[in-house]
């Protein structure tokens, strides 16, 4: 059986990007963050995403900055949603009103939390189209860290389609 951490590419429809996009938009020009999440199946080193969620959040604004939070009922429905369609989440992505960049609350409190998931920060809120090259892409490693990758070399490829 396959893990996602055997995951050397990642395929994603265009539009995914583009109504993950538009939601993170909205949520950017209320000056909160928005956060989507990517599932579908496992093809041995191929994972192709066939949804997007977009979870019930709520954006917080807090001394140490922002974030959008996910409650554990929504979780809940997400997980139910997940087995009962055979789909697994290999990823979230999330905005930041700045620079792209895996924060500290980002480690910590992250919904992708199997090895081999993809997080990726968009910058500046999403006002732009999808350009992976000024996102921060993260991977969830073997010891629990989520390390830096270049999107664009395998075994990390995003690809859209």
């Amino acid at each position: 059986m396959s893990e996602l951490a055997d995951v050397i590419e990642l395929r994603v429809p265009g539009g995914v990007l583009r109504d993950g996009y538009a939601s993170m938009r909205m949520a950017g020009k209320m000056g909160l963050e928005g956060m989507v999440l990517w599932v579908g199946q496992q093809d041995g080193q191929v994972f192709n995403v066939t949804q997007l969620i977009i979870p019930r959040q709520r954006g917080l604004r807090t001394p140490d900055g922002l974030c959008a939070v996910v409650d554990g009922d929504e979780l809940a429905r997400l997980n139910m949603h997940l087995y009962r369609n055979s789909l697994e989440l290999v990823g979230q992505v999330h905005t930041h009103p700045g620079a792209a960049y895996h924060s500290e609350t980002d480690d910590q409190h992250a919904i992708a939390t199997t090895i081999g998931s993809f997080s990726i920060v968009v910058p500046n809120f999403a006002v732009t189209d999808f350009p992976l090259t000024e996102c921060a892409v993260y991977r969830l490693d073997s010891s629990g860290h989520w390390a830096e990758v270049d999107e664009s070399q395998a075994p990390n490829r995003i690809i859209v389609v």
